[in-house]
C-alpha cells in the first residue's frame, strides 16, 4: 500500500487529500492530513470505508507490543476503487474491495486486493482480513469427518473459528470462555457444547474432558494457563493448534506434548496454505455467502473522528464488547 511515508511518486495528475490515523505513542492518536498521489502501475485508489480495530492495533496503543512511533495503523479495510493506475486490468472505479490503514483515501496494489461481487450493504461487517486469518487456520486444521474439536476462547477470532468450523462433518465442537454472552454466540453458530470457564462448574466439566480428550484443540485465548490446559485436552497423536497471538514469554510443561506425540500447529495468517489460493479472496466469498457473519459480532461503531475513544474502548473491553469498526464518512 502507499500511504503516509510511502507515497507513490512520479505520477502526474489530480492530488486527493486524504487524512489518516497515527500512533505517537502508547495510548497517543493523531490524525493527519496529507497529499494521496495518483495510484502508479499496478495500484488503484481506494476510499476506505470503515476498518475493524484488531486486537494487535489495540496492543500497540495500550503499549503490549514494542513499536517505532509515529506510525500509521490499520489493516482490516473495506472500501471503493476511486481511480485505477496505469496497466491494471481486473478492477475498475466502483468496485468494492478490501483496504488496509486507517486512511480515508490510500493506494494498494492489486495483487493484494480482493473484490466483492457487489457493494456491501454494511462495510462494517464484511470485514475481509480477519475472515483471511480463519481461512487459512482451517487449512491448517488438517480436519478429518468425525473429529472432536474442543476450542479454548470465544472471543472475536474465536467465534468466526466457531462459524467456519461449525460447517465442517464433527462428532463434537465443544468452546469455551469466560463469557456468558459469547458462550450464548457459540451455541448460535453451531457448537454442541459450551463451558464457561472459572466458574466451579465449568472448571469441573473442563477437568472430566481431559479423561476423553480431543483430536484437535485450538487454543484462541492467549492464556497462559488456557495454553497449559490445551496440551492436558488433547489425545495422544493430536493436534494442538496455536490460533491466538501470544504477546508475551510464557512458560509451560511441555512434557505433556512431547509424551503424547501432539502435532503442534502454529495458525500464522498467510503461512500454512496452498499458495495457489488467495484466502482474501475466498474470505469474501464466503462473507458474501454468509458462511461467515459478522452482524452480530461487530458491537461497536466509531466515526474515525473519534479514534482515541474507540481505542481506549478496545483496551477496556466492557462485558459487551467483541468488536469495534472505526466508521469513515
Amino acid at each position: 500500500m502507499s500511504g503516509p511515508g510511502g507515497a507513490s511518486t512520479g505520477q502526474t495528475g489530480l492530488v486527493m487529500q486524504a487524512q489518516s490515523v497515527f500512533l505517537l505513542g502508547p495510548g497517543r492518536t493523531e490524525i493527519r492530513t496529507w497529499d494521496v498521489p495518483d495510484p502508479a502501475g499496478g495500484e488503484v485508489q481506494v476510499k476506505c470505508l470503515a476498518n475493524g480495530i484488531c486486537m494487535g492495533d489495540t496492543a500497540v496503543f495500550a503499549g503490549l507490543e514494542a513499536s517505532h512511533f509515529p506510525r500509521p495503523i490499520g489493516h482490516e479495510g473495506v472500501g471503493v476503487v476511486t481511480k485505477v493506475g496505469p496497466g491494471v486490468s481486473g478492477f475498475a472505479e466502483g468496485d468494492s474491495v478490501d483496504c488496509f490503514g486507517w486512511s480515508t483515501y490510500q493506494n494498494c496494489h492489486t495483487g493484494r486486493l480482493g473484490r466483492f461481487d457487489k457493494p456491501p450493504a454494511d462495510p462494517s461487517v464484511m470485514l475481509v482480513e480477519p475472515v483471511a486469518c480463519v481461512v487459512t487456520a482451517l487449512f491448517s486444521y488438517n480436519i478429518t469427518p468425525g473429529d472432536r474439536v474442543l476450542l479454548m476462547g470465544a472471543g472475536f477470532m474465536g467465534l468466526l473459528n466457531v462459524q467456519g468450523l461449525a460447517r465442517y462433518p464433527l462428532a463434537e465442537l465443544v468452546v469455551t470462555d469466560i463469557k456468558p454472552r459469547n458462550l450464548d454466540l457459540a451455541r448460535q453458530f453451531g457448537a454442541t457444547e459450551t463451558i464457561q470457564v472459572q466458574t466451579p462448574e465449568g472448571d469441573a466439566r473442563l477437568n472430566d474432558l481431559k479423561r476423553q480428550p480431543f483430536d484437535l484443540v485450538i487454543e484462541s485465548a492467549a492464556s497462559a494457563c488456557t495454553l497449559q490446559e490445551a496440551g492436558e485436552l488433547t489425545r495422544p497423536g493430536g493436534r494442538l493448534a496455536i490460533f491466538a497471538w501470544h504477546r508475551q514469554p510464557r512458560s509451560l510443561d511441555m512434557g505433556v506434548w512431547h509424551t503424547r506425540g501432539l502435532t503442534v500447529l502454529n495458525s500464522a495468517p498467510g503461512i500454512g496454505t496452498d499458495h495457489n489460493v488467495n484466502s482474501f479472496q475466498r474470505a469474501i466469498m464466503l462473507l458474501e455467502r454468509g458462511v461467515f457473519d459478522l452482524r452480530q459480532l461487530v458491537t461497536h461503531r466509531h466515526d474515525v473522528g473519534n479514534v482515541q475513544e474507540a481505542l481506549e474502548l478496545s483496551v477496556a473491553r466492557p462485558a459487551d464488547y467483541i468488536k469495534g469498526a472505526l466508521m469513515f464518512s
